[in-house]
This record gives structure tokens, C-alpha cells and sequence, in this order.
């Protein structure tokens, strides 16, 4: 198959390289991999990917690696409806728009108490086989305790970012079997 979105045959090839491929891809959506907050906009609004974003999903799509969405959202609706403007809706296992209350204080849904376990019980796939990309700190480091590998994304999902994560994913199963 042709790649027709930018970063798709590198983000194949790397996959298909990865010495210890995800079992699970776990995405967040804003500043992930989209560059925006939903919450600013209405569905009527026109949404779009980071520049490699569509390219990594297709070249999981394409190598049948399961993926995922974990999105603490005030407004699942427009996410759901941005996601379907997008043409995602139909590539994900599982997808987890868990509403937050308005300011994402302690009572709002968290990635590692809410998302990651739905997640994981939706698709029975370990915790040590899953990688997360998302663009908090916080979430990152409650999400590793899981045993997830936890990638940070500072800049939008891309390829190098990807690549990133199947290297710790990687180093973290090796470290794993030592055990």
C-alpha cells in the first residue's frame, strides 16, 4: 500500500523494526494528536491533525496494531464529532472521552484511575504491553506506575516521538525480564 500521509512509510518501517512492537497504542487527543483543546470549539467547527499524525495511525492501521484513546474532556460531544469529521472513529479498540469537570481539579477523571483501566478491560492487553502518548507530565508519570510505557508528546505527535516510544517500550521489557 502507497503512503499517502506524511510520515506513514517511515512510521511502518519502524514499527516493523520495533525489537518488542506494542501489544496497544494509546493516543490522547489535544495537544496529542490534535493541536487544539475541544473545548474552545463547537462541532460545526473544522478540526485537524498534527502534520505526521494521520500517518502514524494509518501505518498502525496498516500493520494491525491495536490502538486506543484516553481524553479527559468538559466536552466528549465535540471530540466525538471532531474524531468523526477526522475519520478516526472506526480505528480505534477502544476510545475513552471521560468528561471532566471544569478546571481538571481532583474530582475530574484521571488517565491512570479512569482511562487506562476501562482501557485495559475493554481489550485484556497488559499494562506492560500498552504504550501512551500523551502531552501532561502528570499524566505521564501516574500512567507509568501502571506499568504502561508513558511517552511524553511536547510538540505533537510525529514519527521521532513514536520512535522514542517503541525504544523505552523496548528497554522497559528487557528490564522487565531481568526481574
Amino acid at each position: 500500500m502507497a503512503a499517502a500521509y506524511p510520515g506513514q512509510s517511515r512510521a511502518v518501517q519502524i514499527l516493523q523494526d520495533a525489537p518488542r512492537p506494542p501489544q496497544l497504542i494509546v493516543f490522547d487527543l489535544d495537544y496529542t494528536l490534535w493541536p487544539f483543546w475541544c473545548e474552545m470549539y463547537t462541532v460545526n467547527d473544522t478540526p485537524s491533525l498534527y502534520p505526521e499524525s494521520r500517518g502514524i495511525l494509518e501505518a498502525c492501521r496498516e500493520l494491525n496494531i491495536p490502538m486506543a484513546i484516553a481524553s479527559r474532556t468538559p466536552t466528549p460531544k465535540v471530540a466525538k464529532a471532531f474524531m468523526n469529521k477526522l475519520g478516526l472513529s472506526g480505528m480505534f479498540d477502544s476510545v475513552q472521552l471521560i468528561p471532566a469537570s471544569s478546571g481538571y481539579d481532583h474530582h475530574s477523571a484521571q488517565k491512570d484511575t479512569d482511562h487506562l483501566p476501562a482501557i485495559q478491560r475493554e481489550t485484556s492487553i497488559p499494562y506492560t504491553e500498552m504504550i501512551f502518548f500523551d502531552d501532561e507530565s502528570p499524566n505521564i508519570s501516574k500512567v507509568a506506575r501502571l506499568g504502561v510505557t508513558s511517552v511524553l508528546v511536547s510538540s505533537g505527535m510525529s514519527v521521532d516521538i513514536l520512535q522514542k516510544g517503541l525504544k523505552q517500550h523496548a528497554a522497559n521489557g528487557k528490564s522487565q525480564s531481568r526481574k
